[in-house]
């Protein structure tokens, strides 16, 4: 476990801070590591999760042996998002929460996007997606889920919109067409996203990400 005072907390981000403040690089492992324990310091990285979360930090550093563990099921490549599936439980969502945190952190001082993502989850989505029909003064706009990089959450998890569009479906489809970097967390594998979302989806999804499996049992057990 990952752990911190308060007050090592606040030294640290404090510190970190002030080192990236007129950095505009790539962020160092060090500096990285640094913020993300002091923003995270509960979450756990169990011995048996290092290959793939390893592999995670190391992808964002935009390091190019970000695959030396081997774990992308594809041709890994850093100019492609990450898709990355499996069990319940095992802290996907978490971890990708954690780095969030760092890069606003990061973005909010230096103005460096490098970690940098807006995050939605699947069924949040959705639902503003419903209360922009119902309020004419919403400023909720599918598109502005085209542009940019972004986190998808719990991908497979919503229903159909209305019981008949794949609102997700079409957001993956358009953000494939741009060439966009996305991000997803999902409990679905990759042969079942192809028959939810079709396989126009399904057959780009190599291409649009760097596809790991997380297998592993929840924690929360």
């Amino acid at each position: 476990m990952i752990s911190s005072s308060s007050e090592t907390h606040s030294t640290e981000v404090t510190m970190s801070t002030e080192i990236l403040r007129n950095n505009h690089s790539l962020i160092s492992k060090r500096h990285f590591w640094k913020l993300f324990c002091s923003l995270s310091p509960d979450f756990k990285i169990k011995p048996e999760y290092q290959p793939v979360i390893y592999s995670i930090f190391r992808y964002f550093l935009q390091l190019p042996d970000f695959n030396a563990f081997g774990i992308i099921k594809n041709t890994p490549s850093l100019d492609k998002g990450l898709l990355v599936y499996g069990d319940y439980g095992v802290g996907k969502s978490t971890l990708f929460d954690a780095i969030h945190k760092v890069g606003r952190l990061i973005v909010t001082h230096t103005q460096n996007t490098q970690l940098w993502f807006p995050s939605i989850s699947t069924i949040h989505m959705l639902t503003r997606y419903y209360e922009a029909q119902n309020n004419p003064g919403s400023n909720f706009k599918l598109e502005h889920y085209f542009h940019g990089k972004l986190y998808l959450d719990d991908l497979g998890k919503e229903e159909k919109a209305y019981n008949r569009e794949e609102l997700i479906g079409k957001v993956l489809f358009e953000r494939h067409r741009r060439k966009r970097k996305t991000f997803v967390t999902t409990n679905e594998n990759p042969s079942a996203i192809a028959a939810r979302y079709g396989n126009h989806i399904g057959d780009r999804l190599p291409e649009m990400f760097n596809i790991i499996k997380w297998e592993g049992k929840s924690w929360r057990e």
